[in-house]
């Protein structure tokens, strides 16, 4: 069942501006680096400062984002999931 789990960022990870890039930055065990985001995930990353859930990622997405409510979905799934595999997800 999508969205009903509630999901935030790590406070181990923060976004940074780097000449107009951003980049998702931590030092965590498993993780040690930098990760360049396109405006999609810079977003979608800036949303789960806060507790929040798939559904409502998608929702404010879809306000934000000209483009099909499935294709954000898709979206959504595939930046939770890499967030996920690199512990960068409170769940």
């Amino acid at each position: 069942m999508r969205g009903k789990k509630y999901v935030k960022l790590s406070p181990s990870f923060q976004m940074v501006t780097v000449d107009g890039k951003q980049y998702l930055t931590s030092a965590v065990r498993g993780f040690s680096g930098q990760m360049a985001c396109n405006e999609t995930a810079a977003f979608l990353i800036g949303l789960l400062r806060r507790r929040t859930t798939e559904d409502k990622l998608i929702r404010k997405m879809c306000r934000t984002f000209d483009a099909p409510q499935d294709e954000i979905a898709s979206d959504v799934a595939d930046i939770l999931q890499m967030l996920r595999r690199i512990g960068a997800l409170e769940e």
